[in-house]
């Protein structure tokens, strides 16, 4: 099994480590990104993580960090099509996949 991201996602998640690095620093960043790795790592292991929201999706929250990943089993494939922050727009993601 593996793991991937949608486009949105991937933004989400490149906006969100360019955010750390210029507010806090380098560490912060890429302790971010090391997160968001291992909690992908983990559901590709163990998919049933998470709250269950609609439409077979999951949330898993990231550790020390206000963001979850919004994903859903596809086939062989844990698919993350949101990497969303706990405060901003709550929900934005609904509308997606």
């Amino acid at each position: 099994m593996s793991w991937s991201l949608s486009p949105e996602a991937e933004e989400e998640l490149g906006e969100a480590a360019a955010y750390y690095k210029s507010q806090a620093s380098v560490a912060v960043a890429t302790a971010f990104i090391d997160e968001f790795e291992r909690v992908a790592r983990l559901l590709v292991e163990y998919p049933g993580l998470g709250t269950s929201t609609s439409r077979g999706r999951r949330l898993m929250p990231l550790r020390r960090f206000p963001f979850s990943l919004l994903y859903r089993l596809e086939g062989n494939e844990i698919r993350i099509s949101a990497v969303a922050h706990h405060r901003l727009r709550p929900g934005y993601w609904r509308s997606r996949k």
